[in-house]
């Protein structure tokens, strides 16, 4: 027996599937790395920007450089810190739960999933390597992002160079490893919406809005405090305003007197529980796509 035989046999039944996803789905990763350039180019120029306010901050005084303007000031590098991360903290999981919704639906609409369904091929297999490429392409490429910010981030926090309040916890602790499970979480809700829905247009708009609906429910449930029980004696009341007690930065739905009340100390255990809940929530999600399609194809 040749040694390419031995490989074919020896192949894991996946990895055609899986060569076959990343085929036909190169265009959709070009994209998403043209994004994450996108995002990466003004973190990174703006990372400099950090030596010359420490240096505004030798010359002017502590006082001065946090309320006082200035072309390098405390308010006008946090807003732009703030600003470099918008792109960052929600809009991978909204985009991944799109592009998995219209891909799936586009399979049912244009009646291809049928042809491949006649070959010896689960459902199950077939879509379940489909959705885990197009996730795969958005974490890898959001986890790089998030420590580039993170980096930043972590070096104004401790050099004490942004303004003190909420801009300060949001930049602190909004973005880290939970950014990344938030893009599974929106890559499960785009294959439950469009397995449930296998129409391209509504599954465009119901993939992202269940991802928002869904992390909104997290926040605003503060199960985090469970979770991450030592910051339960911190938390206070809700904010006032807002949609039902939630703020938000950019598209991300959050509990501003919840993560005013975190220190540095905080970060790692906040960012941990509310990870292991947002896939905690992914798991379902998949768990229910997987029930639909069973269903759909039985």
């Amino acid at each position: 027996m040749s040694a390419t035989t031995v490989t074919t046999a020896n192949e894991s039944p996946r990895l055609p599937l899986l060569r076959l996803a990343l085929r036909q789905y190169w265009l959709v990763a070009a994209v998403v790395l043209l994004l994450a350039v996108r995002i990466a180019v003004p973190i990174v120029y703006h990372y400099g920007s950090w030596a010359d306010a420490i240096a505004l901050r030798e010359r002017v005084g502590n006082h001065a450089y946090h309320f006082e303007s200035f072309v390098s000031d405390a308010h006008t590098l946090t807003t732009r810190l703030l600003n470099d991360g918008s792109g960052l903290a929600f809009l991978p999981a909204l985009l991944a739960a799109a592009a998995v919704a219209v891909l799936t639906a586009r399979e049912w609409e244009s009646r291809s999933v049928v042809l491949a369904l006649t070959q010896s091929v689960t459902p199950t297999r077939w879509f379940s390597v489909r959705w885990a490429t197009v996730a795969a392409v958005f974490v890898v490429l959001t986890a790089p992002l998030t420590v580039l910010f993170q980096r930043s981030a972590g070096y104004a926090v401790q050099h004490d160079l942004l303004v003190h309040g909420a801009q300060w916890s949001t930049a602190a602790f909004t973005i880290g490893p939970v950014t990344v499970a938030y893009t599974v979480l929106g890559a499960a809700a785009g294959a439950y919406a469009g397995t449930l829905l296998r129409r391209t247009w509504a599954a465009l708009i119901a993939a992202p809005l269940l991802t928002w609906l869904a992390t909104a429910v997290l926040v605003r449930s503060r199960l985090v405090l469970l979770v991450d029980f030592p910051i339960f004696s911190k938390v206070h009341g809700f904010h006032p305003g807002g949609i039902l007690g939630l703020t938000f930065y950019d598209a991300l739905p959050q509990d501003v007197y919840l993560i005013n009340s975190l220190d540095m100390g905080d970060y790692w255990g906040y960012q941990i529980a509310s990870s292991a809940l947002a896939l905690a929530v992914a798991a379902l999600l998949g768990w229910a796509a997987l029930r639909t399609l069973r269903r759909r194809t039985a």
